[in-house]
């Protein structure tokens, strides 16, 4: 299992990887939308206190207070909105919380040109807004940053073009000192917030990992001690018949060729068994090359003779010669043995299977025709996975249940894909196909 990548970009901070980033997301979008509400709720309740104080404080409050009962109906709009989206999840999320504070800026901007405290209301409005934007406001640290390079320009446009006093002026320095320290404490914030999920990720995936080797751990000691040792027993048995005399000339022959099929079929086991093994830890390397499919095909079927023999199965090879495909030569061989002893394990006697190929501009594909007992419908979505129930041949051969979980994840590594179209008492007809080698 390939370890996913949690390297970020020292500026953004965002994850290099997509899917880890996306998981993030996904993760903070709860918390950025808890911040998003709190600081809206925060401003319409001190536009309320604003509203009695502008009763008190003026003798014609009416502009004031239009004013900022407008603000309350902006916030309390924000606010339905946030929870609306909130159920659509964090997809809409960022473009909203951004719009939102660049158009209450915006409005602080027109409330400081027609107020009578414009020297003092919007310089304090940017220094607030700029805190929040970086800390607060649950945007993303390079949202933030982009928003916080806005407000600046659109001050500075204000101060020095559009509507300039000597107040505003004065409190650019300041705004520059508190815009840089606002920035770091985001950028700190952000950093922390990602090293932390960074870390969660990293233990939930070594649970994940641990739990799968422990699964791993208990079907080999399953298969080892049904599908190994059975056989094994019986051979002892047979040999201990041998020993005490106790079976004819003519029984010996038989029971010989029986040894030989035990044996054969163990050792297929375990070699399946390791294989798998090998490949769940990681330490199957694939060597790509060109293999003639013929060749292969028949040296599987000198392999499984015997069996196809002993219930009179016909295996019939349609693929022309010189027919190829690019390949992990080993790998393709335990997939092809794999699947072609499946074909004969649950064929009826005295069947045929054919292998046949095709290829297209893009792909060569191979099939694998029985004409078996087939497979239920409920049994194919879990049939290539490592957990299904495995069941005896037509004569009661049995497996080690892991043959087609490794036939389907060595298909994932070679990029290819591995298809199976069946019918119950018709039989079954697996696909392997590759991509084509240029």
């Amino acid at each position: 299992m390939g370890q996913i990548s949690l390297k970020q970009n020292p500026f953004t901070l965002q994850f290099i990887e997509k899917e880890v980033e996306e998981h993030y997301r996904i993760k903070a979008f709860p918390t950025a939308h808890r911040s998003l509400k709190v600081v809206f709720i925060f401003l319409f309740v001190l536009e309320g206190y604003l509203i009695v104080v502008e009763f008190f404080r003026m003798e014609n409050p009416f502009y004031p207070v239009a004013t900022r009962v407008a603000m309350l109906l902006f916030y309390t709009l924000v606010i339905l909105i946030s929870n609306f989206l909130s159920k659509q999840g964090p997809a809409y999320h960022q473009q909203f919380v951004f719009s939102s504070l660049l158009l209450l800026y915006l409005i602080s901007l027109a409330q400081d040109i027609h107020g009578d405290m414009y020297y003092l209301f919007f310089s304090n409005v940017a220094f607030t807004l700029i805190y929040i934007v970086f800390t607060v406001s649950g945007l993303r640290f390079t949202n933030a940053l982009i928003l916080a390079v806005i407000y600046l320009v659109i001050y500075v446009i204000y101060c020095f073009w559009w509507y300039p006093n000597d107040h505003h002026m004065g409190q650019l320095p300041n705004i520059m000192i508190n815009w840089v320290v606002a920035a770091m404490a985001g950028y700190l914030l952000e950093k922390s917030g990602r090293r932390a999920f960074a870390n969660g990720h990293l233990l939930h995936e070594k649970n994940i990992e641990a739990e799968r080797y422990n699964l791993l751990k208990d079907k080999l000691l399953s298969v080892v001690s049904h599908d190994v040792q059975s056989p094994l027993n019986s051979i002892n048995t047979i040999v201990n018949m041998f020993k005490e005399k106790a079976i004819s000339p003519a029984e010996s022959t038989q029971l010989l060729q029986k040894i030989g099929h035990q044996v054969s079929g163990t050792i297929g086991y375990v070699q399946k068994i390791l294989f798998w093994t090998k490949n769940q830890m990681n330490g199957f390397q694939i060597n790509m090359e060109i293999i003639d499919i013929p060749t292969s095909i028949n040296h599987c079927m000198n392999g499984l003779e015997s069996l196809a023999q002993e219930k009179n199965i016909e295996i019939k090879n349609t693929v022309q010669q010189g027919e190829e495909i690019y390949a992990d030569s080993e790998m393709f061989d335990i997939v092809l043995r794999n699947l072609l002893g499946n074909a004969i394990k649950f064929s009826q006697e005295n069947t045929t299977v054919v292998i046949s190929f095709q290829s297209t501009d893009r792909w060569v594909e191979l099939a694998i025709q029985d004409q078996g007992v087939g497979i239920e419908k409920e049994r194919l979505d879990k049939l290539f996975t490592f957990n299904h129930a495995h069941t005896a041949g037509t004569k009661l051969e049995r497996g080690s249940g892991i043959g087609l979980s490794l036939c389907s994840e060595f298909m994932a590594k070679l990029e290819g894909e591995l298809s199976v179209d069946s019918e119950v008492g018709k039989g079954s007809t697996f696909y392997l196909r590759f991509k084509r080698h240029n």
